[in-house]
């Protein structure tokens, strides 16, 4: 009985030591001040206190976000497209169009032969009826070529049409064309964005932006022309657009911010600020040097890096960085007052 009293003892000196270094460990390296600045803690529901110390120690970081003038913006999808395809379908109605020129001027030689030899087989048979004949058949021969020619140049074209739409068969169909070179060359990225349906920016927009994964920074596109095609996941209308390579990889499927209705005042609330409790969205306001407020936001506006929030004053400072620490201490058990002592039982 003794020994195992012994072994008890021992487990709860051993849980003792462990918690004392952690909490050296998480505290200054200096001799303490009051117990205000040594110790964090929960003054209120949705409150924590923490020391400037520990803040340091824990690498929490906090920002005051600015006052800015945005643009409400909705999301809609944009895909990076292969432009592989548009280049092959560039080659084949070059193609096409090359056999017809041919055929056009194959098909116009024997036209003039044939009616040369006419006129001169008519006045004095200077050219026999079967040398006639024989032009006459290759003529038809060339007529027939010329316009089978023609027929796979326009259901070559058609077929460009239908997948690509005007502007961009117009690309293919050109002699020269800038603009498959820098599709070509890797300057330029070819989109497709699917607009909202019933939405409202209504038309598509001259201009779009389009969110990098992993950035806080923005690609400016620019609205080639509507395509054929709607989305396959969302059935939406889509759009070609173009913008400049930088980090867009073929088969990226991105968020494209549309811009909609009148510029607000508010500021925006970095992703790294975010935390949701109860399928709800919260960031961390400091309210003194050692108190952080949790505050509720919206999120049903998105920008740049994060989200815009209205009707936010300016100059009020978010944890950015170690928001989760800060939750997990909100939400620390804390010891019951009349709690019993963790002392081991007396040796008798």
């Amino acid at each position: 009985m003794k020994h195992t009293r012994f072994i008890l003892a021992g487990l709860i000196a051993t849980a003792i030591v462990i918690g004392t270094v952690i909490w050296i460990r998480s505290t200054p390296s200096h001799p303490p001040a009051s117990s205000a600045d040594s110790q964090a803690a929960t003054t209120s529901a949705g409150t924590v206190v923490i020391s400037p110390a520990q803040m340091a120690l824990s690498g929490i970081a906090v920002q005051a976000l600015p006052v800015t003038r945005f643009q409400p913006q909705t999301s809609a999808y944009a895909s990076v497209l292969d432009p592989g395809p548009l280049l092959q379908l560039r080659g084949q109605l070059r193609s096409a169009q090359l056999q017809t020129d041919a055929a056009r001027a194959q098909a116009a030689a024997s036209e003039r032969e044939y009616q040369r030899l006419t006129v001169l087989n008519g006045q004095d048979h200077t050219v026999s009826d079967k040398v006639t004949e024989t032009a006459r058949a290759t003529r038809d021969a060339d007529r027939a070529h010329l316009e089978a020619a023609q027929a796979s140049l326009l259901a070559a074209r058609d077929t460009a049409r239908s997948r690509w739409g005007d502007v961009l068969t117009g690309w293919a169909l050109a002699t020269r064309s800038p603009q498959l070179d820098a599709l070509n060359s890797g300057q330029q990225a070819l989109l497709s964005v699917a607009l909202p349906q019933g939405g409202a920016t209504g038309s598509p927009l001259p201009t779009i932006h389009i969110s990098l994964p992993g950035s806080v920074g923005e690609i400016t596109a620019h609205l080639l022309s509507p395509s054929p095609l709607a989305d396959p996941v969302t059935q939406s209308p889509t759009y070609f657009y173009q913008a400049p390579r930088g980090g867009l990889r073929t088969g990226m499927r991105l968020d494209a911010l549309l811009p909609t209705g009148q510029s607000v005042d508010g500021v925006v609330i970095p992703n790294s600020a975010v935390i949701w409790y109860a399928n709800r969205p919260w960031v961390y306001v400091q309210s003194t040097d050692t108190q952080f407020v949790r505050r509720e936001i919206a999120v049903d506006t998105p920008a740049p890096g994060g989200w815009f929030v209205a009707q936010w004053r300016g100059g009020e400072r978010v944890v950015v960085k170690g928001a989760a620490l800060l939750f997990s201490q909100e939400f620390q058990p804390k010891p019951q007052p009349g709690a019993p002592s963790s002392g081991g039982d007396d040796d008798d």
